[in-house]
């Protein structure tokens, strides 16, 4: 008995080492990946400032997943960036574009809980979202969403590198993994501390918002009247700082709650750059068409909310689509996709849910010609003529 335990099968590492080796992953891939800066004057919670019973916010229609699975918010969530730390600021600062005019063609996700994805900067991408920031303990305190990582290198020093590339990096609020911020922080002191907290921190070209109407009037008035105010700021600091919006829609276009906020949050003072569209799809030969019929649907729609004539709307919208498996968007339909962004001057494109394939990133992230990829059918002497999607 005693040669059997010790005897092992011909290519099989020793049990001991096979323990380190688990043990050595566990640590690496559990260990914390940043902490919030120094507590500002006075702390995050105010006494009608969070609401630790609240029930959570829910919104009809699609939700984002960043690429893999992962678990809800941890009970005591890693908290935003290094203490005393910050992110170098981009040298030149980028100018602003005008509100009509796409600052970019593709906007790539990072998932602050999740890995890196260097392959989109290879493929071209140079604007970055990262998310999710979410309310932590209290309601007031900005946190980074999911589950406790360990291990890896701090959010500040990944958008450094970067930015170092040539990248820009916008965080993202809100999300399916947790609250966002102004609907737990019921203080408008306090909502707009956390805000420009993570704006100091970060220092970044601009912020986008998952996160709709659906949480109530009082949120999407806290939350716009917040973005206004920090967006005042940046402008006497001469550094201009973008909002976008990214929502879920469907055939239908936007949800009539989300519809009122954009007016709401435009009507309060903020300036909305674009409104990005979450549209699920999955592979088959009506997804694209069903994400052409919710882009058309939501430009009238953005249009009347944000108050620009519907010609111009194309360029403040944003298309996302999300993705259920990894061949559910292919090359061939990628050019489709960036053909019709061509055409109709759409602002940018983005992808969520499942990687695809890295061409599939390339094609959408580079220029295309509005007639690319788009096939011509065959139309039947006497029938009615088919538009490609």
């Amino acid at each position: 008995m005693d040669s059997a335990r010790h005897s092992r099968e011909a290519g099989r590492p020793p049990r001991s080492l096979v323990l380190l080796a688990s043990a050595a992953l566990v640590a690496g891939t559990g260990a914390a990946l940043w902490a919030l800066p120094a507590t500002p004057p006075g702390g995050w919670d105010a006494t009608s400032g969070g609401r630790p019973g609240s029930r959570p916010e829910s919104r009809q229609g699609a939700t984002a997943a960043p690429t893999g699975a992962r678990s809800p918010a941890s009970p005591v969530p890693e908290t935003l960036v290094a203490a005393r730390q910050t992110v170098a600021s981009p040298t030149p600062p980028a100018a602003a574009p005008p509100a009509d005019e796409p600052a970019t063609r593709y906007r790539g996700f990072l998932d602050a809980a999740g890995e890196p994805h260097p392959e989109l900067l290879r493929a071209g991408v140079r604007s970055f979202a990262i998310g999710h920031i979410v309310a932590g303990p209290g309601g007031c305190a900005p946190h980074w969403a999911g589950a406790r990582p360990r291990g890896g290198d701090s959010v500040a020093a990944r958008i450094e590198r970067l930015r170092a590339d040539g990248g820009e990096v916008w965080p993202a609020f809100g999300g399916p993994y947790g609250q966002e911020l102004a609907v737990t922080c019921e203080n408008p002191a306090r909502l707009l501390a956390a805000y420009r907290h993570v704006v100091t921190a970060l220092d970044p070209p601009g912020v986008d918002f998952e996160a709709g109407g659906s949480a109530g009037p009082a949120a999407v008035r806290r939350r716009a009247a917040a973005v206004a105010r920090l967006q005042r700021e940046a402008r006497a600091r001469g550094r201009p700082l973008r909002v976008t919006f990214t929502l879920p829609a469907s055939r239908r276009g936007l949800e009539p709650a989300d519809q009122e906020m954009l007016r709401a949050a435009r009507e309060e003072g903020t300036e909305i750059e674009s409104v990005g569209l979450l549209v699920p799809i999955a592979s088959g030969v009506s997804n694209l068409h069903d994400l052409a019929v919710a882009a058309r649907a939501a430009r009238l729609q953005i249009a009347a909310a944000l108050d620009v004539p519907p010609d111009r709307a194309w360029r403040r919208m944003g298309l996302a689509p999300v993705l259920a498996g990894p061949g559910d968007l292919g090359p061939g339909e990628a050019g489709r996709l960036a053909a019709f962004r061509a055409r109709n001057g759409l602002g940018w494109l983005s992808l969520r849910g499942a990687a695809p394939a890295g061409e599939v990133v390339r094609i959408l992230a580079w220029p295309a010609r509005p007639d690319a990829g788009v096939a011509r059918p065959e139309v039947t002497p006497g029938a009615r003529p088919v538009r490609p999607w």
